[in-house]
């Protein structure tokens, strides 16, 4: 061993300097870890991301996946003259769904928006509508009068 080596492993500020460093080193991954754990135990409690019954039809209907549900809904493709025979369609080559419109007849809700939201992404924008869309206060004062 050199002379700096041996100067420096007898300096007591460089033993302390490395033992803090060593410490802070432990403290961040032990850190690290009860935030992942508290991470997960919240996403448990809250519960998973369920998809709605409308999110799964616009899913299943972009994504033209066989033997669901939505087979028989209706589709209407501008580009497609005629009658739509949508178990011909989803043999065909298509061009990606860059516009969806979902609308329901009677009451929609703010969740149901936001779930269709998820399939949204960066080349597909989702609009959605319903004949009545309530907040949680309007429901349950429906749900009142229903007596």
């Amino acid at each position: 061993t050199t002379f700096s080596e041996r100067e420096s492993s007898m300096d007591p500020s460089h033993n302390k300097s490395d033992m803090l460093s060593n410490f802070m080193a432990k403290a961040t991954t032990q850190a690290s870890g009860l935030l992942a754990k508290a991470a997960d135990r919240v996403t448990n409690m809250l519960g998973k991301t369920h998809k709605h019954y409308a999110t799964r039809v616009v899913e299943n209907l972009c994504e033209m996946k066989p033997q669901t549900e939505d087979d028989d809904y209706l589709y209407l493709d501008p580009r497609v003259k005629g009658d739509v025979d949508v178990a011909k369609l989803r043999l065909m080559n298509r061009a990606p769904i860059r516009e969806v419109t979902a609308f329901v007849v009677g009451g929609g809700c703010y969740s149901e928006y936001q779930n269709l939201q998820l399939v949204a992404n960066e080349r597909r924008t989702i609009s959605y509508g319903s004949t009545e869309l309530l907040d949680a206060g309007e429901f349950l004062a429906q749900l009142g009068q229903l007596g």
